[in-house]
């Protein structure tokens, strides 16, 4: 038997158990990584498909001209009154044309608070439409629920 061979065999044995045992928390780290990696790939995924809905989920009333005159628009709660009184409709019917709940009709109505700019505009482009392609647009929009618009 070999000394040298013996001593050289047992010095490997050890080296490889010492680097086994080194890099089993290494081994353990980089398992946990790749599954908080996996789970963020799923969120982010989620997240994406959220997004892109929303992105789908346009109102038909995006599709009236707005008016692009550069004039100030102007509009007060009478003239919101007025306007859907006008066009014959309801406050859940007018607020499912411009994509708002009808709660946040009753809101502009009242004077409580007043229409976004971008809603200002639409309402202002309902002031040219006429009753037929607005039973049109009226057939095509959804029904909105959650009032995040006022």
């Amino acid at each position: 038997m070999d000394f040298k061979q013996v001593f050289t065999d047992e010095v490997r044995r050890l080296a490889r158990k010492e680097i086994r045992i080194a890099s089993e928390s290494l081994y353990e780290t980089i398992s946990a990584l790749k599954k908080q990696i996996a789970e963020q790939k799923k969120q982010i995924a989620e997240l994406s498909k959220n997004c892109v809905l929303k992105e789908e989920k346009k109102s038909p009333v995006d599709e009236i001209p707005m008016p692009e005159d550069g004039k100030p628009l102007r509009l007060n709660a009478a003239g919101i009154v007025r306007l859907r009184g006008k066009l014959g409709l309801t406050q859940s019917e007018f607020a499912r044309v411009l994509g708002v709940a009808m709660h946040t009709v009753s809101v502009w109505e009242q004077g409580r608070r007043i229409p976004r700019p971008a809603h200002k505009a639409k309402i202002c482009a309902l002031r040219k439409i006429g009753k037929r392609e607005l039973k049109k647009l009226l057939a095509e929009s959804p029904e909105v629920t959650e009032d995040t618009e006022a």
